[in-house]
Parts: structure tokens; sequence; C-alpha cells
């Protein structure tokens, strides 16, 4: 029996199946699983090509100077970039609505703009040219309408879109967003048309050497839609993320052919845009508590960067049969283990204590070192013992209590002494580590020696 052509598929998670469900099985997602039909290959027709090693080669050993990376003039951009947009790159930029994308995209269209040697379009299939222009106005003030007539476009029409890159060649291209355009047979919106226009404008961004950046939206799961779809396409995605109460925005890259994926960047919302954080770590803590208990300090590394966060840890007797756990910034599994640990090997048990875990900025934490403060933090809550101002914590909790090293030990160091940090209780240093003499340095090989050392008169 031959194979149908025809198959079904999750516009939140991707996941394919052979007939339509109700309930996605994959992220339980209700009513998101369309038709999706693959093209179809005929076995009978016979495929004719070119052997690749005799054809000429068209590009050299050595790299030119159009080769080079283009800065954005943004070095928060760049560095989660690998140091700008590479030549010919196609770039994915997600985001929740309301988040910046379209600012920040913008933004960076500006600062190609003001240089006169690069050609740079912003099409936009969501906005009109008033609209973009007047939000460009208060981005760069002093703008004139005569320099972005001829190179802003509010379209929905792909083959325009690909019209105007092919005759006019340009450096940069903004795309908002990959969901509101379209050929004009597709529909706008669907799986089918979104996949059309990323294998169109993928093929056209290599063949051209134009950077292409394409704005998509997110599902109810803050996933980019279609992510199975278009995150195979772009050579690199890039994720702006924050709290709707919050102005911090951290821009990170999922996916990055031409750069690390463990950098982030760090923006502060104002009304003139999304604004660089020079140092990060003084802002985090400008409005940390003073004489209260269940805050700690902890040096979180994203990349090569350093910044020193606070931890808030509430805990309160429960009125319910199961204690409540909440957890904001750190996965909730993690935030359960590290309370079994202090339960555990501590005298302090958790079991009929409510539990609230906070990481203020809206930072979410992947780094394993600060394990040691969130137990520091709740340690001070069920103690009700305020944790000096001046103590800076880290160091990975296993599952036996121990404290363990982590990675950049010197430079987590380093950053808790520029900040003026008198006291770190951290793992065992390496010989190797270099130890500064102004700050005191407490090693701990346990989370029963934490508590001792957070508690002691």
């Amino acid at each position: 029996m031959a194979k149908k052509s025809e198959n079904f598929l999750c516009t939140d998670c991707g996941d394919t199946f052979s007939k339509w469900l109700g309930k996605c099985p994959s992220c339980n997602s209700f009513n998101t699983i369309k038709e999706f039909r693959s093209p179809k290959i005929s076995t009978e027709k016979s495929f004719s090509g070119k052997d690749l090693r005799q054809e000429p080669s068209s590009h050299s050993n050595i790299i030119s100077p159009l080769q080079e990376r283009l800065s954005t003039q943004i070095s928060e951009v760049d560095r989660v970039l690998g140091g700008g947009f590479f030549p010919g790159s196609f770039v994915l930029f997600g985001g929740n609505p309301g988040i910046g994308k379209s600012t920040l995209a913008l933004q960076i269209f500006l600062n190609f703009l003001k240089q006169s040697e690069l050609l740079s379009f912003y099409f936009s299939g969501e906005e009109s040219f008033d609209q973009i222009f007047s939000r460009a106005s208060r981005l760069s003030p002093g703008i004139k309408t005569s320099e972005t007539r001829n190179q802003v476009f509010a379209t929905n029409s792909l083959e325009n879109i690909v019209e105007t890159i092919e005759k006019n060649n340009p450096t940069f291209v903004v795309i908002d967003s990959i969901q509101m355009i379209g050929l004009e047979s597709s529909s706008f919106g669907s799986i089918t048309q979104t996949k059309e226009n990323a294998e169109v404008l993928q093929k056209l961004a290599k063949a051209s050497n134009t950077i292409i950046l394409i704005i998509g939206h997110v599902t109810k799961n803050d996933e980019l839609a279609g992510p199975r779809i278009l995150e195979h396409l772009v050579d690199a995605v890039l994720y702006l993320e924050g709290e709707n109460n919050s102005e911090i925005r951290l821009l990170r890259s999922p996916k990055n052919r031409f750069g690390s994926t463990l950098e982030v960047g760090v923006f502060d919302m104002q009304d003139q845009g999304l604004q660089e954080l020079k140092n990060p770590s003084e802002f985090f803590l400008s409005e940390r508590s003073q004489d209260s208990f269940g805050n700690a300090i902890c040096p979180i590394r994203e990349g090569a960067r350093n910044f020193l966060l606070e931890i808030q840890a509430l805990t309160v007797k429960t009125n319910f049969t199961a204690p409540r756990r909440t957890s904001a910034g750190l996965p909730l599994s993690k935030f359960h283990l590290l309370l079994a640990v202090i339960s555990k090997f501590t005298p302090f048990k958790c079991e009929t204590f409510d539990a609230y875990l906070n990481v203020v900025g809206g930072f979410k934490i992947i780094d394993p070192a600060a394990d040691a403060a969130i137990c520091a933090a709740i340690l001070s809550s069920r103690a009700e013992k305020e944790i000096s101002p001046e103590i800076v914590v880290f160091g990975e909790v296993g599952l036996s209590g121990e404290i363990r090293r982590v990675a950049h030990m010197e430079n987590r160091i380093k950053e808790s002494q520029r900040l003026g940090f008198k006291k770190i209780l951290c793992p065992r240093l390496s010989p190797k580590t270099k130890r500064p003499k102004d700050i005191k340095i407490v090693e701990i090989k346990n989370v029963l020696e934490l508590m001792k050392m957070l508690l002691e008169d």
C-alpha cells in the first residue's frame, strides 16, 4: 500500500500524527492539530543533477571584508549574536505580544538606516507606514519622512517583498511578521503558509547574501509558533523575554549557527525604546531588601557574564493538607528538590510549611550555582534571621546535602568583590584559584555548615 503524503501537525508543539485528534498528546493543547499536506514526490521521475566537484568554486579560501559580521551598533544584541549579523543569515525573532520585538527590530533597522553605505528595508504586514514612522520618531528623534519613505513598506504580499529584495539587493531586511505575509493564494496564519514563507525567504537570503530578520508570534505556551518548522530553517533564533509588570527584558539565542547559545543581553524598556544595561548587577541589586529575612545574594553565570541577583524565599505555616509550593524564576521541580534536602539534612522541616520563591528582576535561573543561595534564603526565612547584606552565597547542592564546586568560581568572586561585598560562602576552592585579600572567603561542605554559618551570632 502506498504511503499517504498527508498528515496532521500540532501548531503548538510541531509534532505530527497520522490522524486528527482533538487533544495533542505531546503538549496537551486542544484544537491545535491541523491537516498538513507534504509535497508529493513521484518515484517514477528521473532526476538529473551535476557533479559538484566538476563545477567551478563560487567562493575562495580567503574571507573577504564583505563576509565580516555586521554590527547592529547595540552591544547587547551583538553579544547574543556572537559579534553581529553574519551576511546572508536568516534569523527568527520571537517573544510574547507587547514584549518589545518590533521595537528592538526597528531600533536595529534605524541604526543601519543611519549608515548611508548600507541599504536596509523594513516590511510590515501588521502596521501602516504612519504607525511605523510614529514609533521610529520616538525611538530616533529628528528622523525625516523622506529618509524612510523608500525603505519602510506596509505590505502583506510575499511576491512584492521578494521582488523588491531581488531588484535592490539590500544588506539588511526586517519582516514583521512571518505570519502576516504570504502569497496571494495562501491563507494567512496557517502552518502551511508560514512554512512556505520561511522556505522562500531562506533561499532568498542565501542567494542574495542579504540578512533577513523575521519576527514570529508565540503560542499560548510561550513557544515560537510552528517551532519545529521554523527553527530548522533559520540560522539563528532570538527570543525576547520578561515579565509584564517589569521593565527588564532579556534577549537569548536558543539556536545560533554563528555563535554561542549561552549569551544573554539585558535591556531596560524606556520611552525611547530598549536601553542597554551596561551594569546589570547594580541594577538588580539597587532595590534589594534591607533588615529582612529570606533574602540571599548569588552570582549567576550567563555565557561570559556574571550577574549578582537577589533571591527571595518565604515560608509560612500551611493551612492545607498538602503544602503549597510556588516558584518564579526557578523550575518548580528544582525548588522541591532543595526543600527536600533542607528537610533531610537540617533541623528545619518543610513538610508543614508553604514555600514561595522569587528571583528579583524577572530573571530565570538555570545556573546550578544558585542552589546554595536558594537554600540560604529558605533557611533564613524558616529561622526568621536576616542574612548580612555583605554576604554572597553560591554553590551546587547535591542530593546528599553536599555543596559542590561550580564553573568560573574566580570570576564570580571578582564580580562580588567589585560590587563591594565583604564575605563569600562557597564550596572549597581549587588550589589554582586566586584568593583576593580584601574579601573573606568561607568554604562550606554541606547545607548543615551553611545553616550554622548563616545563623551564628
